[in-house]
């Protein structure tokens, strides 16, 4: 883990873009820059391939099994990420918004965007990994408004967008928590869903 900090820290001092690897997935990644880390987790501003702003991403270091600093696809990011500055499609979600609105303790990033988006009603994307059955382990996320953060719990409701007959709530640990997302596309999608199915 000492190697991932050290990683961490030089990508958060030379405003780098890294790729994190903290899925169970060891395929899948998340890409972007540090804004903001504590202890025990780091403050993404997330770059989607198409260069543009997807939201801020609080990742555990907990999850987190791999950092890279370059590769291929870090540089072609870049490019695209010139290109929407470029083009005008940088920020889609107005990013920016969302970080000035935010309130967040430099000591406590987990436990201040949980408050934030109880007290703000902002809709988060919050992943987990689960148990599907004794040998299977597989990611898990869920996009909904958190109902009730007390101690080391979260309850958060949210809608299945194939089946909106139900509001469903599901109730996690916070040390169970991969990532929380805020701000991004998929947020944004389950904000419209929650306005019109939510009730």
């Amino acid at each position: 883990m000492t190697e991932i900090n050290d990683q961490l820290k030089s990508a958060q001092s030379r405003g780098l873009l890294l790729a994190i690897y903290h899925y169970f997935d060891d395929e899948t990644f998340s890409v972007g820059r540090i804004l903001q880390q504590d202890d025990t987790h780091v403050l993404l501003e997330v770059v989607d391939p198409n260069g543009s702003f997807n939201g801020l991403q609080l990742i555990s270091k907990d999850f987190i099994n791999r950092v890279v600093l370059r590769s291929d696809y870090l540089r072609s990011t870049e490019v695209w990420q010139q290109a929407a500055n470029r083009d005008g499609y940088a920020d889609p979600w107005q990013i920016e918004q969302t970080k000035a609105s935010l309130n967040l303790d430099d000591n406590a990033l987990l436990r201040s965007l949980l408050q934030n988006a109880l007290r703000k009603e902002l809709v988060l994307s919050l992943g987990t990994v689960r148990q599907v059955a004794d040998d299977n382990v597989t990611d898990a996320d869920f996009t909904g408004l958190v109902a009730e953060y007390v101690g080391d719990a979260v309850a958060l409701n949210y809608l299945d967008p194939w089946d909106l007959t139900d509001a469903w709530q599901i109730d996690i640990k916070t040390d169970e928590i991969n990532y929380l997302r805020v701000g991004a596309g998929v947020c944004e999608r389950m904000k419209a869903l929650l306005a019109v199915y939510g009730d």
